[in-house]
């Protein structure tokens, strides 16, 4: 009888929340007020599927069903902000697009820059030809509206154009959309089907590493799911982006450093080997990031079940940055070689920012201003992130509230959720390599003419998703602090009902990730 009972309520809550899929997708036309009256019901549709199969595939009532659930949420409602989301309107998606072709092509070195590239591929030409709000101040973006776009053919490179001289090696990080462009193409010669399937694979591909990530780790799988469905880790791999990649790896990295610390087990060598490659693949994404490889020297002697842990992870480390160094510097290397040679018919431009490093040690106190401020302008933008997930749209205030409000209550419950031990050598230790790694993150893209010019007060290209190895640290560095403060209000973090909360969790992210959603529905086109 009580199997019959929970049966039946499970039923009636998932009629409940397709309800509630259906009253969003309507109210949400209404949240965005400069919009004109419009119904888009193609993209309705799309997303009310997507909602709908997440419920089919999910089992939100089941605590231990948090990696399904983690793949099932990302793969499906990411699916549908693939289709969403309008061409070229992902963050530097144009030129994430460039690399993935040739990768497709089955060119392991970029064979030009990307004006010429124009000229090489047809595909390439022709997306970027299309109507776009934010790129040509369109009135109309490009989206499975547009009949043009649905009747382009995609059609071969031509790789003979004068301009066309292998350069440094492509990056291996566009390799789930080159697959999914070739995939594409085998199912069909029209471009929008190749186009829309590199976005698809880069987002499973995505959705895979997180469920790996919450799979395998053993004490901070909520904190970890948290993460791994914030909205904006749900838009920005659903595009062409090796954003991907890095959070997906960011991901893995907590889920096996978090092991470490877990009492119940001792860390092997084989695990230390997995960590220190799963940091070395950040060189693809993120460079600076990698120095999260020298974290397990600073975890206690106790944590590890081999002889001289620290010695050979210090080795470990130094071969990780023997690579990644070589991966950074092969340019040079490839030049030296005689690999590469310059092409005359490729034009150079020349960066004024290469040499600023010379700038910045005459000038300690301008450059420390710029520092800075910098890292407030990061605390901003890490902000910012959260609460308009979405590229080159600015979403509903009322849903941008919604989402710092929800993500700021759950931060709070998976701090106060995780209980292992952490030393305070490690906690020092997680925060200088973080501030090591803001700094570089900042320099690095100081680097960039674009956003930065010496005399400017601030790096302005620093964006908040860049930061999102700080958010999964978060638990790590106050879960005694939070748990402390609130403990002196009377609220007793012992008590937190675990299963509860983890439940709570799946579905209060499947709601807020399709409210987003529904809203992008509309405020998109």
């Amino acid at each position: 009888m009580s199997g019959i009972k929970n049966s039946v309520k499970r039923i009636w809550a998932s009629r409940f929340i397709f309800l509630s899929f259906i009253l969003m997708l309507v109210f949400s036309q209404f949240l965005l007020q400069y919009r004109e009256d419009v119904w888009p019901k193609m993209y309705m549709l799309i997303a009310l599927v997507a909602g709908v199969l997440v419920l089919l595939f999910a089992n939100l009532k089941n605590p231990k069903a948090i990696a399904r659930n983690t793949f099932v949420l990302i793969a499906f409602l990411g699916i549908a902000n693939s289709l969403i989301m309008p061409i070229r309107q992902n963050l530097d998606e144009n030129t994430h697009y460039y690399y993935a072709l040739q990768i497709a092509d089955g060119k392991a070195r970029i064979q030009t820059d990307e004006m010429n590239y124009l000229m090489v591929s047809p595909d390439f030409l022709a997306i970027t030809k299309l109507p776009s709000k934010p790129g040509y101040g369109s009135p109309e973006n490009t989206n499975l509206y547009t009949k043009e776009f649905l009747e382009l053919d995609s059609l071969p490179a031509d790789y003979s154009y004068k301009a066309v001289s292998p350069g440094k090696f492509n990056n291996p990080a566009y390799l789930p959309s080159a697959l999914g462009i070739k995939v594409g193409r085998l199912i069909s010669d029209k471009l929008f089907v190749s186009y829309y399937m590199g976005r698809i694979f880069n987002l499973i591909f995505y959705a895979l590493l997180a469920y790996l990530a919450v799979k395998r780790s053993q004490i901070y799988k909520k904190q970890l799911f948290l993460m791994a469905t914030i909205p904006y880790a749900l838009w920005i791999p659903a595009g062409y982006s090796y954003d991907s990649l890095y959070y997906g790896l960011i991901l893995l990295v907590f889920a096996q450093l978090t092991n470490f610390l877990d009492k119940n087990s001792k860390a092997t060598i084989k695990q230390l080997i997995l960590y220190e490659l799963t940091c070395l693949l950040l060189i693809f994404c993120k460079a600076p990031v990698i120095v999260l490889a020298a974290l397990p020297i600073f975890l206690p002697k106790e944590t590890f079940d081999i002889n001289k842990a620290r010695l050979k992870i210090f080795c470990m480390g130094g071969i990780v940055a023997l690579i990644g160094g070589t991966w950074l510097l092969q340019e040079s290397i490839l030049r030296l070689l005689g690999s590469i040679v310059d092409n005359p018919n490729v034009e150079i431009f020349s960066n004024p920012n290469v040499n600023r490093m010379g700038y910045f040690i005459a000038h300690p106190f301008y450059s420390l201003g710029v520092l800075i401020r910098s890292f407030f302008d990061m605390i901003a933008t890490t902000t910012l992130s959260v609460e308009v997930p979405q590229p080159f749209f600015i979403s509903a205030k009322a849903l941008s509230s919604i989402n710092l409000f929800i993500f700021t209550i759950l931060i709070l419950l998976v701090i106060m959720a995780f209980h292992e031990k952490v030393t305070p050598v490690f906690k020092i230790s997680l925060s200088v390599i973080i501030v090591f790694i803001a700094v570089a993150v900042i320099y690095a893209i100081s680097g960039d003419s674009r956003v930065f010019s010496i005399g400017d007060l601030y790096v302005a290209g620093v964006q908040g998703r860049y930061h999102y190895y700080i958010l999964v640290a978060l638990p790590l560095l106050f879960a005694d602090k939070v748990r402390g403060a609130l403990g002196s209000l009377g609220v007793m973090a012992d008590t937190l009902n675990q299963e509860k909360l983890t439940t709570c969790l799946m579905t209060t992210m499947l709601i807020l990730n399709f409210l987003n959603t529904a809203i992008a529905v509309f405020g998109y086109l």
